[in-house]
């Protein structure tokens, strides 16, 4: 059985990376990694593709603002 391990994601540049690693580290086997970008800005999506994409199984990116405060 295969477990996954969703990480949402909104404007963590400074903190996406070390969350995934620590994800992907933990003692769990058989595990799957997707983040869920809620349409970021400040540079969150570079990090997501030049460092995450390397750490996760797959990055999948909201193109318009879906989450909690998307609604306010």
């Amino acid at each position: 059985m295969k477990i996954s391990i969703v990480i949402p994601c909104f404007n963590e540049k400074n903190t996406i990376e070390t969350i995934a690693e620590a994800v992907r580290s933990a003692p769990t086997e058989n595990k799957e990694i997707p983040v869920v970008d809620d349409c970021s800005g400040v540079g969150t999506r570079a990090v997501l593709e030049e460092m995450v994409s390397q750490t996760v199984d797959r990055i999948i990116y909201h193109p318009i603002k879906r989450g909690a405060e998307a609604e306010q």
